[in-house]
């Protein structure tokens, strides 16, 4: 029998695998849909794939945000009107449709896109279809239970009747003698020994890994990096050895999954094509070998991918699903990588760095590695500056907005907090998320970059109905349609790093931070001020716990502004010296930001 279209199999068991339109893949974040239908059984799985493709093909049609959001507001009033109870085969298509639709919300809010605003009725008609389908999963839970209850109830009294009873329950009396009174407790009737030993194993209908994946995903909090190690060490789980029910998971297969994870290679050397999941990243260094691959450090396996499972067993035992003790993971092979402490950049880093073209001069707004007539002070030509004069972890400045700059008491601060508490409360879809609530404070700005002219950028844009900063930022959707806001700077420095020959390994973008850092130290700030100025969490610390949220003391302001590096001192010199030649008309000045055409998809997006 030929194998139906869209339908892949490995390892025995088959997956949907169905490409996104070329006008669809961007609004969904992947060109490829790919999704387990967690079945070896050739007739299911063509079932289960029939189902989902209803809903796939409709929303593949779909040019953009608007059309995509009314088919699926169109899609959902249909799911709403299935007859109680629905089959296996349609809630599983439901459940993959429900998180296609929850990660295509987030996808499109990040992208400045409400789904409410296009749609109304979406977010209440989801919720509904969410609830209906945790309503679905329950009742047939509960029948299946029934079931399997009703099943051994059979079994055991066909056992009765052929007198195939177990030794331990057969009475030693002769048949002859009348029966002990049904008070003794040697006189279980039949019936009653059916009942007790035919009561289901609570192991077995425990949820399976991947309905237990999506619940923790849904309800639990952190991070969103941490609930994405975990969703990619589960999946790996389920991968590898198969998505069955959570409570019949073994010490055995713990065990092997341990000695598992040191063998994922690093996503270095890895086709495209293959660094989907981390099971395929496995699978490739397993046929293949490792040459030209590159192991995990012994911090990512511990601080990533132990812990995650380790997290997520330990919810699995506080939710009641798992009986057992809560597996160890901590194996690390001898030729998994060391972790590098990330260094400040040296003096002569620093010069190589801002004597670039980019800083100096250049070819044109868009070589500005090669050095020629044009000042350009682009969003990279800022990063550089403001990371290693303000110690912004890279994610922070490319989402700074002009609401982030605030004066208090005639300085001038980037304020890097979720909300102003000063103004009250906000929806939490207003709020910035960074990488922790210790994250956020605020740092005065430094007068270098005053004097380079930001507040003049600032001005401009407001003009053109432009409150981003740098609206040429352009971030990196995840797969769950969160965006990573730190890929230009990255990505660029792998450039400028072979550029200007900086060969020490551990020096990276995120040098700028521990530079940032070096210079704190040098100066006489106090223990609270540097915490608050680096966005280190002082919540287990009572005493820096208190004071001013939104100014340094008078102090620390004092010592900040009053101390300087030979660092600083030649990016002084060299960037206003570059300044003044754009002032004088020795360098055409460009500013291709103000062109909305230069802007983003996220910026073009965000501000229509």
């Amino acid at each position: 029998m030929a194998r139906a279209s869209y339908l892949a199999r490995r390892d025995g068991r088959y997956f949907m695998q169905v490409r996104f339109a070329v006008q669809c893949a961007p609004l969904v974040g992947k060109p490829l849909y790919r999704a387990s239908l967690r079945t070896s059984d050739y007739r299911l799985a063509r079932m289960r794939l029939s189902e989902c493709l209803v809903w796939f093909h409709r929303m593949n049609e779909s040019i953009d945000y608007p059309s995509l959001f009314k088919k699926n507001v169109v899609e959902l009033r249909t799911y709403l009107q299935d007859v109680w109870p629905i089959s296996n085969e349609r809630l599983f298509a439901r459940r993959n449709y429900e998180e296609l639709l929850k990660n295509l919300n987030r996808r499109a809010q990040a992208a400045g896109c409400d789904p409410g605003m296009i749609e109304p009725d979406f977010p209440e008609l989801l919720k509904a279809f969410v609830q209906q389908n945790v309503e679905a999963e329950a009742y047939l839970r509960k029948a299946e239970r029934v079931k399997e209850y009703e099943r051994g109830r059979a079994d055991m009294q066909a056992a009765v009747q052929f007198d195939a009873v177990p030794e331990s329950f057969r009475i030693s009396q002769p048949v002859t003698q009348t029966p002990p009174l049904p008070s003794s407790p040697a006189s279980t009737p039949p019936q009653e020994m059916t009942d007790q030993t035919t009561e289901i194993d609570p192991a077995a209908s425990s949820p399976l890994f991947s309905e237990a994946l999506a619940e923790y995903l849904q309800t639990t909090g952190g991070s969103a990096d941490g609930r994405r190690d975990v969703e990619l060490t589960v999946q790996f789980l389920i991968d590898q050895m198969g998505d069955g029910p959570v409570g019949l998971f073994t010490n055995e297969q713990a065990k092997a999954l341990d000695k598992m994870l040191p063998e994922i290679p690093d996503r270095t050397g890895i086709p495209r094509n293959q660094r989907v999941s981390l099971s395929a990243r496995y699978e490739h260094a397993q046929k293949y070998g490792w040459r030209n691959l590159k192991r995990l450090t012994e911090a990512r396996l511990r601080n990533g991918y132990h812990n995650s499972l380790s997290k997520f067993f330990g919810w699995l035992i506080r939710k009641g699903y798992y009986k057992h003790p809560k597996p160890v993971f901590n194996t690390v092979s001898g030729k998994n990588l060391t972790s590098l402490e990330r260094d400040a950049f040296e003096y002569d880093e620093v010069v190589k760095i801002f004597s670039q073209p980019l800083f100096q001069g250049c070819k044109t707004p868009k070589q500005i590695w090669q050095p020629g007539k044009y000042f350009v002070q682009s969003h990279l030509y800022w990063g550089y500056i403001i990371l290693i004069l303000h110690g912004m972890r890279i994610g922070e400045f490319g989402q700074l907005d002009a609401s982030h700059i605030r004066e208090v008491d005639g300085i001038l601060y980037f304020d890097l907090r979720s909300f102003d508490p000063e103004k009250g409360r906000v929806p939490i879809e207003e709020v910035v998320k960074f990488k922790t609530a210790g994250s956020e404070r605020v740092i005065p700005i430094h007068p270098l970059v005053l004097e380079l002219g930001l507040l003049t950028r600032v001005k401009e844009l407001k003009k053109i109905g432009c409150t981003a900063l740098f609206p040429e930022w352009e971030p990196y959707p995840k797969p769950n349609g969160e965006m990573r806001w730190g890929q230009p700077i990255t990505k660029s420095w792998q450039y400028l790093k072979k550029k200007v020959h900086i060969q020490r390994a551990n020096v990276a973008a995120y040098s700028t931070r521990h530079s940032y850092a070096q210079f704190l130290d040098s100066t006489g700030i106090s223990h609270r001020g540097r915490k608050l100025l680096m966005g280190h969490s002082i919540k287990d610390d009572m005493s820096a716990r208190y004071g001013s949220k939104k100014r340094l003391s008078a102090r620390d302001l004092q010592q900040l502004t009053g101390t300087s590096s030979p660092e600083i001192q030649f990016m002084t010199k060299a960037l206003l010296d570059a300044k003044s030649k754009a002032e004088t008309g020795e360098l055409v000045v460009v500013k291709p930001w103000l062109v909305r055409a230069n802007w983003s998809e996220f910026y073009q997006g965000k501000f229509k």
